[in-house]
């Protein structure tokens, strides 16, 4: 992580939580700064994906609708 485009702040954590990152951080050979950082990174990728995939299936869906639209207009003109 490059210190100099960092922001310093402050979490409070229940002891439960630290000591299961600390672990973590321990294991993957990282501080426990760099532990948060990493999970936060990848909760927030994982919802952005996650809202893109929902969007996109929102798109289709209503792509879906205006073609079958189309075609009961079609259908009622006829």
């Amino acid at each position: 992580m490059d210190a100099s485009k960092t922001i310093g702040t402050q979490i409070v954590l229940p002891e439960e939580t630290y000591h299961a990152i600390k672990e973590r951080a321990r294991v993957r050979g990282c501080s426990v700064n760099d532990e948060i950082v990493a999970l936060l990174k990848t909760l927030l990728t994982d919802e952005a994906d996650a809202l893109k995939h929902e969007i996109d299936a929102w798109e289709a869906a209503s792509d879906e609708d205006w073609l079958q639209m189309e075609t009961v207009l079609a259908t009622e003109k006829s």
